[in-house]
């Protein structure tokens, strides 16, 4: 199936998702967190936070970065267990994250299955609204506007992308922006 383009809206209804990960390729690699944040109304109205049980050994750098060790997953679902929860608590929503494609990426290999959601990207968002900035890292974006620390945890970082799009949808209104004003082509700029 063709990947769909992310979506460039202003929604204050979606599901904002982070993936820990044992590595950076989800051929060769496997999650072991799943962080989702629902929000209705602009507001977190549901959380929904598990560790996931790779059927690979967790890569002492992949402990240091994220806190998690093999001992904290062992007695963990594995991520065909978790499927079902996680379809359900999703449901229909738009998925926000930073870099959303990778953790479809995982999610789509774990689950055997195409995720069919519309996807949001806040570090697309972010490189228009910020370009000042050399990087649009979560980390970079958060120390840059104040937000809570993202800690290399699912839903710490589910936190921090939520913060991070309330704020650009802020900053949007202060500029009187709207999506298509951030993504004008080049011939409608001449």
């Amino acid at each position: 199936m063709a990947r769909k383009h992310c979506l460039k809206k202003i929604l204050n209804d979606y599901c904002v998702i982070d993936t820990e990960t044992t590595g950076l390729s989800s051929v060769e690699h496997e999650m072991i967190e799943i962080g989702i944040l629902r929000i209705r109304n602009g507001k977190i109205v549901s959380r929904y936070s598990q560790l996931i049980h790779p059927r690979q050994a967790i890569d002492p750098f992949i402990t240091n970065l994220t806190g998690i060790t093999n001992e904290m997953v062992e007695h963990m679902p594995y991520i065909d267990e978790v499927k079902s929860m996680v379809l359900d608590f999703i449901g229909n929503d738009v998925l926000l994250g930073h870099n959303i494609r990778f953790d479809i990426n995982f999610l789509n290999a774990g689950f055997d299955m195409e995720i069919q959601n519309d996807l949001m990207d806040t570090l697309q968002f972010a490189k228009k609204l910020y370009p000042e900035l050399a990087h649009h890292r979560l980390t970079d974006l958060s120390n840059y506007l104040h937000l809570i620390s993202n800690e290399h945890r699912a839903l710490a970082d589910c936190m921090t992308t939520y913060q991070l799009y309330e704020t650009i949808k802020q900053t949007m209104r202060v500029r009187q922006l709207q999506p298509e004003d951030l993504w004008v082509s080049l011939k409608r700029k001449k």
